[in-house]
């Protein structure tokens, strides 16, 4: 009987705890002679983790079922295949698991959730169920391993009396119907699909509402497509082992779902499979999650850190990672600094270096603290305008690793741009030319922080006459943009949108509710991912040229969204797709307009912004033919990336 030497390859994106774990266990099987390895491609930054057996062709295909069965899918998981060698190369050594997995990198897996899950099996709400493929019973907390099939039957029986259930163990509460806090201190009832009632906002005059991006917890999966309008990388991703939290939007004119854009997310531990499997039996699909941390709680550093996604160029990136991490330290540009802060209204992020690597750690702020960039990340060129953050975005994109080349020359990044456009910082167009010197290309303009103040700026501008007609014509509109507050903090872009919203006619006239301007960014962004085809309008975004950069005329922008509503242009979505897609034209226009400059050899896109999914498909379409968009798969949109990027900052020097 012939026998055959087979290697089993995972390619990843980034490291995946349970793949190492995985790698171990299978060492255990000494009749296959198994192998196992982990190799870093430098040309591609993916992590190959393989498997390499000896056996007979019988026992590698009941060995390849073995595998395709416990290798869960992973969103970083970019492909697998199964290869013939001559010999082995990989090491019958276990993987060094880092302390913080404690090789139990997850809570539940598909031997034991279908038993303690399913509710036609007899240890159905066993939440202790012992499982000795993952080792999920040794992760839960003294407060769960306490409680009974019977305590949480009466924890669903809580929730549907009471509309909520509070559950401090995990830093949750769970809501039929949407959270008051969210909403307002009024609260109407209407009827709801689900049997419940939904609650309908009234807000007292002048007060501004406190909207947050509703989250969602899916009880029962096989209902997804008929309530949020999700593609099948989207349900691969909710499927996987981390379980993400994704932004998508509601199925149209769905009765009960009514806010823009929803957060959705599958059961992600075990009393949050039992929970929703009960949810499930009783006929309810979904409920709304609020996150009520403890600072006290020891399971704060679990909780308090939901992975949001984002897709670029077909990969999923975290669009601020909450958790502490490392990664190799990079070759191809010179670090300048061993330690680096930054800080958003949420989180610091200090990243550290050493010998072979760069380590983070993000730890959260009180919410009065102020976002900064440490001194060691301002750079020696700003002038009227930083630009250290859209720099440190600019480096981190960038870096990357390559063991077998060592240079001792300083190396510093040139004829490089970068499209950051953040909701918590200054959107730029920022660039490194031939001799790394940096340059503001372009800044979004905040606008006014009232709508008293955009009209004054707007009748003050070329586009009067259109104010005036657009005044005349839809008065309940104009009025909602009087009344408009924006805050300081609120992005550039999503200000722009905001209004763009209301002049548009979008968002319901009638209502008593101040709005804000995320859930009216929200609203705008819903309304361009409903949009059908390729072909819009044309929005003008011109640039206006300043002392020291280009801003954007958004006068103008606003008032080219004004004559297609007095024109008689009733189709919303097409019209903020047109904004999108028009704006992301003229993004084209201006890198080619640098790249005949200084000549663009790497362009990176960065900032929490893109999770717009339709601004960074536009730009993709747009941009990303002539100038392939880079991103460094290893970090994330906007946080840890800027704290890393600071590290390799010119240091201004007094």
């Amino acid at each position: 009987m012939s026998m055959h030497n087979i290697r089993f390859d995972f390619v990843c994106q980034r490291p995946v705890p349970l793949y190492e774990h995985l790698c171990n266990q299978y060492l255990d099987r000494n009749e296959l002679n198994i192998s196992i390895g982990k190799v870093f491609d430098p040309k591609t930054d993916h992590i190959r983790y393989f498997i390499e057996a000896f056996a007979t062709q019988a026992e590698l295909e009941a060995f390849a079922d073995d595998i395709a069965n416990d290798f869960l899918l992973s969103v970083w998981l970019l492909d697998t295949h199964i290869e013939r060698i001559e010999q082995h190369s990989g090491l019958h050594k276990p993987f060094d698991i880092k302390s913080n997995y404690s090789g139990l990198p997850l809570y539940f897996c598909q031997h034991c959730q279908p038993k303690f899950g399913d509710n036609q099996q007899s240890s159905f709400g066993d939440i202790n169920l012992q499982c000795s493929h993952c080792m999920g019973h040794e992760k839960l907390s003294r407060d769960e391993k306490s409680l009974t099939q019977t305590d949480i039957t009466t924890m669903t029986n809580r929730l549907i009396a009471d509309k909520s259930l509070p559950l401090p163990i995990l830093g949750l509460t769970l809501w039929l119907t949407p959270p008051t806090k969210i909403l307002t201190p009024v609260i109407q009832p209407n009827a709801d699909v689900q049997g419940t009632t939904s609650s309908q906002a009234v807000l007292p005059e002048n007060q501004a509402a406190q909207y947050q991006r509703p989250r969602i917890l899916i009880c029962n999966p096989n209902s997804l497509n008929s309530h949020f309008i999700v593609n099948d990388s989207q349900v691969l991703a909710l499927s996987s082992i981390e379980k993400p939290l994704l932004r998508v939007r509601p199925s149209s004119d769905h009765p009960s779902l009514l806010a823009p854009l929803y957060e959705i997310q599958f059961a992600e531990n075990r009393l949050l499979v039992i929970l929703t499997e009960v949810l499930r039996q009783k006929g309810i699909n979904w409920v709304h999650v609020t996150t009520d941390i403890d600072p006290h709680t020891s399971r704060d550093a679990l909780v308090d850190k939901p992975l949001r996604l984002a897709s670029i160029n077909q990969h999923w990136l975290p669009i601020t990672t909450l958790g502490n991490g490392a990664i190799p330290l990079p070759t191809n540009v010179t670090c300048l600094h061993d330690k680096n802060h930054y800080q958003d209204d949420q989180h610091t992020f200090t990243a550290n270096t050493t010998k072979t690597s760069i380590a983070w750690q993000v730890s959260p702020i009180e919410p009065a603290s102020s976002r900064l960039v440490s001194a060691t990340a301002k750079n020696s060129s700003e002038e009227s305008a930083p630009i250290s953050t859209s720099l440190c975005a600019l480096n981190a994109a960038l870096l990357r690793c390559h063991s077998t080349k060592k240079n001792n020359k300083p190396q510093f990044v040139k004829h490089a741009a970068v499209l950051y456009f953040s909701q918590r910082n200054a959107c730029q167009i920022v660039t490194l030319d031939s001799q790394s010197e940096a340059d503001l290309f372009f800044e979004m303009p905040e606008l006014p922080l009232s709508g008293y103040e955009i009209c004054q700026s707007l009748s003050e501008s070329p586009q009067k006459s259109l104010l005036d007609k657009f005044k005349q014509l839809f008065p309940a509109e104009y009025n909602q943009l009087l009344d408009l507050h924006i805050q300081a903090d609120d992005g550039a872009l999503s200000q722009l949108m905001a209004v763009a919203t209301l002049i548009i006619g979008a968002y319901p006239v009638e209502t008593a509710q101040r709005v804000t301007v995320t859930e009216l960014a929200d609203k705008f962004i819903a309304l361009a991912m409903s949009h059908h085809g390729n072909n819009a309008p044309r929005i003008d975004f011109p640039l206006t040229k300043g002392a020291a950069h280009r801003s954007l005329n958004w006068c103008k922008t606003l008032g080219t969204l004004m004559s297609f509503k007095l024109a008689g242009e009733t189709n919303l979505a097409k019209l903020a797709f047109a904004f999108h897609d028009s704006f992301a034209d003229y993004l084209s226009h201006w890198i080619e307009h640098l790249d005949q400059n200084i000549g663009i050899k790497q362009l990176i896109i960065a900032g929490s912004e893109f999770a717009n999914p339709v601004l960074t498909d536009r730009v993709q379409l747009r941009i990303g033919k002539n100038f392939p968009l880079m991103v460094n798969p290893l970090l994330d949109f906007d946080g840890v990336n800027i704290a890393i990027g600071g590290l390799y900052l010119k240091q201004r020097r007094g």
